[in-house]
């Protein structure tokens, strides 16, 4: 009987060094699960990307609990063909993309709130813009990802993902998967004439540095 039981705890313990070595040099033992979560390993991974996503705008969100939008009705084209310029209309409402480095915010450094032009729902700050060389404006990360939405565009010959205003679903750009590295590695590549450009006040700016 005695023989047994150490025959078996000998087997544990052969196991659980097995499992760390792997473990160790990166991998998991088919079918293991996690300790913490009880996921098992492809479950565990994938939440950890999904997390590692999320980690990267929890700072904007609670930025955006304090950001206060304009109501808006929905306008008809009639509507909106008076209120926008030509090119704010052809971007906007017909997915056309402006010219590249003759645009309005391409290169604007100044600190505040990016709105869609349509409706006035802040979408970027320009804590999440970068200088991407493209000649249109490139954040990293939207003010919180609730605020846009994403299809599949298919205008080109390889899909891209368009990126609009969750709120009225004017056009806002693209986004792709070159941004910075060491931030959210997107880069949101918008449209200035789908933008309205909102100055920080001094009031803003100060209440930033504080929480920082």
């Amino acid at each position: 009987m005695n023989h047994s039981i150490h025959h078996v705890d000998a087997k544990r313990v052969f196991a659980f060094i097995f499992a760390a070595v792997l473990v160790s040099i990166g991998l998991r033992p088919a079918g293991s699960q996690d300790a913490a979560t009880g996921a098992s390993g492809a479950d565990a991974a994938a939440a950890v990307e999904v997390n590692a996503d999320a980690s990267a705008t929890i700072e904007s969100e609670s930025d955006a609990d304090e950001i206060v939008d304009p109501p808006y009705t929905p306008k008809t084209v009639a509507e909106l063909q008076k209120l926008l310029s030509p090119i704010q209309f052809k971007v906007t409402q017909n997915e056309e993309t402006e010219t590249a480095f003759r645009n309005k915010y391409w290169d604007n450094k100044k600190e505040g709130l990016y709105r869609c032009i349509v409706c006035g729902q802040a979408l970027f700050t320009s804590e999440t813009k970068f200088k991407s060389g493209t000649g249109w404006p490139s954040f990293y990360d939207p003010i919180s990802k609730e605020r846009i939405g994403m299809k599949v565009d298919f205008r080109l010959i390889y899909p891209r993902q368009e990126v609009h205003c969750s709120r009225c679903e004017a056009h806002l750009g693209h986004v792709f998967n070159d941004g910075p590295k060491d931030k959210t590695g997107k880069r949101y590549c918008l449209n200035s004439a789908a933008l309205q450009f909102e100055e920080a006040t001094e009031k803003s700016k100060s209440a930033k540095d504080k929480k920082r």
